[in-house]
């Protein structure tokens, strides 16, 4: 009896570190500033600008964090334009140290929103953790309506 209620001991404990690791491997933090001088009630039309990652270019990466976004945005009352917009966004990211070029894991998403005219920084999210990049993941796209959540403020 007692070696089984040991060993009943031990499982509880593994789970429990394991789901600690689980859920702290998905654990995010969002944090966003704004310019408090800017209206953005007349700001609905944006266009992406070039990426500027931080190490090398992961172009499945910014189309999927491009999409997530546009959806998002979409059923925010936003427009995607293909010239002269209000704004534009661009995306900065770091993958996880000790990845490959082309990791999943990022350990952080930055989407930066300027005013197109004149090109000034007037909103900025970003998600930091372990975000799992991975199409069977849900990371991705919680960091990114996490990051966007707050945007435009209010």
């Amino acid at each position: 009896m007692r070696v089984f209620r040991a060993e009943a001991r031990l499982a509880v404990i593994g789970a429990v570190f394991l789901a600690v690791l689980i859920m702290g491997g998905c654990a995010t933090t969002i944090k966003y500033s704004y310019d408090a001088r800017t209206g953005f009630s007349g700001l609905k039309s944006y266009k992406w600008a070039p990426s500027s990652a931080i190490s090398s270019r992961d172009s499945l990466l910014e189309i999927n964090v491009q999409v997530l976004a546009e959806q998002f945005l979409e059923q925010k009352g936003f427009t995607k334009v293909p010239e002269k917009s209000d704004l534009l966004i661009s995306m900065n990211y770091e993958s996880e140290i000790g990845t490959s070029q082309y990791g999943y894991q990022l350990r952080m998403l930055t989407l930066n929103i300027y005013k197109s005219e004149p090109k000034e920084l007037i909103w900025r999210g970003t998600a930091a953790g372990s975000i799992n990049t991975d199409a069977a993941s849900n990371d991705l796209k919680q960091a990114v309506q996490g990051i966007l959540l707050n945007f435009p403020p209010k």
